[in-house]
């Protein structure tokens, strides 16, 4: 009950509803987030995004009071950020902000990574839980979902993606260099431009056992399905198996 009546507390001041000094309730000298996760979309290699966060206390002192914070060894977030070691809740205030850039670069992709920001405690006070940034590449076409399921030799399997418009070199290409080594499956997204695409997926031995299944992202709806096949004989040999599909 009692974290009940704190989260309250936060949520209203969050709000601009001022909470009044008592040093008598439960509300007391509690310092909060504002409601997370935030969900963040970073436009492709865009170094300057940026996000205000604001910080609530339930009580408004005459002084400045200042607050350190920290980002989390839980967090994922891979591409650069800037977060600052203190916030600052003004005189007379119950309120504070800090801000936060992120960039995106080549390490992140369509899948959800996490920056997680902690208060340092204080003795005599009492804090909320983190505030959990959730930050992924802005996709602004189709984002489609290509999931692979390895037999007991994941290095064998390798996929290609093809824009059928060009064929030369693949879109997209993975598992070469036993990039799947240890792995029981595998998910990675594209964001893809109207237009019609083939997707191929290898044997390397020839003996099969790579299923893949090709989705949307959005309502998780199936584009394509197959297994690679066994060849039968003439190990090793390349097999491989392929569908073309159309993204409107």
């Amino acid at each position: 009950m009692t974290k009940y009546f704190k989260i309250i507390a936060i949520v209203a001041a969050a709000f601009f509803i001022n909470c009044e000094a008592d040093d008598e309730t439960k509300l007391s000298k509690f310092v909060g987030f504002e409601t997370s996760p935030i969900y963040l979309e970073l436009p492709k290699n865009s170094t300057d995004n940026t996000k205000e966060v604001t910080i609530a206390a339930s009580e408004t002192v005459s002084s400045d009071r200042t607050y350190s914070i920290y980002v989390d060894e839980s967090s994922t977030f891979a591409p650069n950020y800037t977060v600052p070691s203190t916030v600052t809740i003004p005189a007379n205030s119950n309120l504070g902000t800090f801000t936060v850039t992120f960039s995106d670069d080549d390490n992140l992709d369509f899948f959800d990574q996490f920056l997680v920001i902690q208060f340092d405690r204080e003795e005599g006070l009492d804090f909320s839980d983190e505030l959990v940034f959730t930050l992924t590449e802005l996709c602004e076409e189709t984002l489609v979902n290509l999931f692979l399921e390895f037999d007991s030799y994941p290095t064998e399997a390798v996929f290609e993606l093809y824009d059928l418009s060009d064929t030369s070199a693949p879109l997209y290409t993975g598992g070469s260099g036993s990039e799947y080594a240890g792995l029981t499956d595998f998910s990675i997204r594209f964001c893809l431009e109207p237009g019609n695409y083939l997707v191929a997926v290898y044997d390397l031995y020839g003996d099969g056992g790579t299923d893949f299944t090709l989705t949307y992202k959005s309502d998780g709806s199936e584009i394509a399905s197959g297994s690679s096949p066994d060849a039968g004989s003439g190990y090793p040999v390349v097999t491989n198996v392929t569908a073309e599909f159309t993204i409107d």
